[in-house]
């Protein structure tokens, strides 16, 4: 089974991309909110378990000079894809190695932070054993474990377009085309189902539009691969306690009922006072496909509540952007701000449209929770507020995905220099293409002529330096401008579009969290 799986790790390496909710930071910030004393972000081990082509811990270990960050995959054309790029930025303190998980030993020293994206439910049975036990054995005793996996109830109705899709390709031998039979083939059900309305219909409909977004690679390992075995969370809590493990909250922090309605979260109530019961009719009110799950030691100690004396150690920034630029003044009014992802808040409540506005205007920096307290007291419209009332508030925006909360603060500027310098992880890669990893360990995209520009950023180009050296690789072919409406006359002066241009691209840089000068 593990040749197969390397096999086909080998054909179509999986997209390779930093997860913002597995990172350190995101990990030791729950766990403060849930009574623990994890280990500092800034020297800590990090153990990844299917780390791909280092994507998401390369950019970490570039963050985190001073931590130590461990690597394995079975898949050696990934990891020696991640180390070519380890190799060219000079990072010493990442280590990639090509690994079974099961030939990880017990006696190695203890990682503070282990991480397992998109592994657990794509192995098999006694990998997924192992993967625990690593948990276990190989972390600190403060230390905090992620792991993904696909869940019940949802994968019950994904599980019936996987088995489809895979009786179909069963007649192709290679991965491309096995993929593209797939989206062909659900594409083609979609349509040609008789009654259009029905809930197969529909279900059809959805995975085949989800499908045709989504990348070659998670098509392939997500529907084609031979393993893939979803499981109801609470069968994945009592795994974890049998090894000596505790469930201690979602990486994507939602804790318990979150913003259901009043009336539901005293139904459920009834139904069960036991935790891992209440997450798990959570799911079956969300129909959860997929969770992001920490676990700790069973020994530690942990708090019922999110504990409101950790938001004054924390720092937070924007998520949700206001709909209007200028705040309505008057008295009692309503204001509406929305995040990437399409989440939506209408509130009138002052404190909450001061804070949001006055963190998205400083974005993508951050406040510290006594900084945001201080400017509160003493903006143009003071508000008379105590610490407990605004950790109270930030704790509902956090939990609701309009703030973000943090315990180490990246390394960036939202203003380019005069001799601008960008990442060198963003740097190489947007000489290849594709994603950029930004400082805030996200992904980002960026037009062609950003990323030209962002190649460029070395730290020895002023600002007419950089025009002379985007003119000239314009002249040498490799960017052309794109011009709206009709084609401009021959002899275009193609300095002076820079000119107008250039500035404004490295404000968007800066904007990205590509900058660190």
């Amino acid at each position: 089974m593990a040749e197969v799986q390397q096999s086909s790790y080998e054909e179509i390496p999986y997209s390779s991309n930093p997860f913002y909710y597995t990172h350190p930071d995101n990990l030791g910030t729950v766990a403060m909110l849930m009574g623990m004393n994890p280990p500092p972000v800034e020297r800590c081990r990090v153990l990844e378990l299917g780390c791909a082509g280092g994507g998401n811990l390369i950019p970490m270990a570039m963050a985190l000079p001073e931590s130590r960050f461990v690597g394995i995959d079975l898949s050696p054309r990934q990891i020696a894809m991640g180390q070519e790029i380890v190799d060219a930025l000079g990072l010493a303190n990442i280590e990639l190695k090509a690994l079974s998980i099961m030939d990880i030993k017990d006696d190695e020293e203890p990682y503070n932070y282990i991480i397992c994206h998109g592994v657990y439910s794509w192995v098999p049975a006694p990998v997924q054993d192992k993967i625990l036990t690593i948990c276990r054995r190989n972390l600190t005793p403060s230390g905090v474990a992620y792991v993904s996996y696909n869940t019940y109830p949802g994968w019950h109705m994904r599980g019936l377009i996987r088995e489809l899709m895979k009786f179909h390709v069963r007649q192709f031998d290679d991965g491309p085309t096995r993929v593209a039979q797939a989206r062909a083939f659900l594409d083609f059900l979609s349509k040609a189902v008789p009654n259009s309305n029905t809930i197969y219909a529909q279900l059809l409909k959805a995975e085949a539009d989800l499908l045709q977004a989504a990348s070659d690679s998670y098509v392939f390992h997500e529907h084609l691969e031979d393993v893939n075995s979803p499981l109801y969370f609470h069968q994945f809590a009592e795994r974890a306690m049998d090894k000596g493990l505790q469930y201690l909250a979602e990486a994507k922090f939602t804790p318990f009922s979150g913003n259901l309605d009043p009336e539901v979260v005293n139904t459920l109530r009834q139904l069960s006072d036991n935790p891992i019961h209440w997450e798990q009719y959570l799911d079956f009110l969300r129909n959860m496909t997929f969770r992001r799950t920490l676990l700790c030691h069973a020994e530690v100690e942990l708090a019922k509540t999110p504990n409101l004396d950790a938001l004054p150690l924390l720092w937070l920034t924007a998520r949700a952007r206001p709909e209007n630029e200028t705040p309505n003044s008057a008295p009692d009014s309503k204001e509406e701000f929305s995040t990437t992802e399409g989440v939506k808040l209408r509130t009138n409540h002052p404190l909450i449209k001061t804070t949001l506005r006055m963190l998205y205007e400083i974005w993508p920096e951050s406040l510290s929770f006594e900084s945001l307290a201080a400017k509160l007291r003493s903006g143009l419209a003071p508000l008379e507020i105590n610490a407990k009332e605004l950790a109270e508030v930030m704790l509902q925006c956090y939990v609701g995905q309009f703030v973000e909360l943090h315990r180490f603060v990246p390394r960036f500027t939202a203003e380019a220099s005069e001799r601008p310098i960008a990442s060198p992880l963003a740097r190489l890669q947007a000489g290849v293409g594709g994603h950029l990893t930004n400082l805030r360990h996200m992904s980002v995209d960026v037009y062609d002529l950003d990323r030209m520009v962002l190649s460029l950023l070395d730290g020895t180009r002023d600002l007419p330096r950089l025009l002379d050296a985007v003119e000239k690789a314009m002249a040498n072919g490799e960017l052309q401008l794109q011009h709206d409406g009709p084609a401009p006359p021959e002899g275009v002066h193609v300095r002076g579009i820079l000119e107008r241009e250039v500035p404004g691209i490295l404000q968007r840089l800066a904007k990205n969290a590509l900058l660190v000068a």
